[in-house]
């Protein structure tokens, strides 16, 4: 199976890529992601420099703002989603934004994105969801000429009619949470999935 590019691997050892044309969401989210401990943290202004960036030095995880220009966040993920994109087709990303207006949802999934992250975030928020994104174990398939997260157009087709429900701390994308005895979240990844590192 084709998982994605993070699966299985430990936190610091990650390699995350954080896309956005403001200056000021870059530097927060680095300093987030430093904050809980990410290896190496690579950003970019440019979504277009990003993806020729990202197919020549490749990493673990992907974080692009939706609304960017010249390419959306949807436009990027999908571009890293060809079939001839080499390992960049397997990288898991999120997509973060402001809003999580449904379409803006159901275009970053149909794209290929894991996750939609919304913003104003915090760096406990963003550590539970890399932690969820580690332990996902959803394959990739090829669909035409893209690869997209296994059973994910199915998802969407059925909840088109469904109304969405925004929680206080939304993971849309995500698979079911792991919990321990007294109900809170699991964050103890590294002896539920562990493969060896790429």
């Amino acid at each position: 199976m084709l998982h994605h590019r993070a699966f299985g691997r430990e936190l610091e050892t990650l390699v995350v890529a954080v896309i956005d044309n403001r200056r000021p969401i870059l530097s927060l989210m680095r300093a987030m992601l430093a904050a809980i401990g990410t290896g190496r943290i690579e950003t970019y202004e440019s979504p277009t420099e990003a993806v020729d960036a990202m197919a020549k030095s490749v990493p673990d995880v992907v974080i692009a703002a939706a609304a960017m220009q010249p390419l959306t966040g949807a436009q990027l993920v999908r571009a890293m989603r060809r079939s001839n994109a080499g390992p960049l087709a397997l990288v898991p990303a999120m997509i973060m934004s402001v809003r999580a207006k449904p379409a803006l949802v159901e275009e970053a999934l149909r794209a290929g994105a894991h996750q939609v992250l919304v913003l104003p975030t915090t760096a406990s928020t963003l550590y539970r969801r890399l932690a969820w994104l580690i332990q996902d174990d959803r394959p990739f398939e090829l669909r035409g000429e893209h690869h997209v997260v296994a059973g994910m157009e199915e998802r969407l087709s059925l909840s088109i009619q469904s109304p969405v429900y925004v929680p206080t701390e939304p993971f849309l994308g995500l698979p079911p949470i792991a919990r321990d005895e007294e109900g809170a979240p699991s964050l103890d990844i590294a002896k539920k999935t562990r493969v060896a590192p790429h």
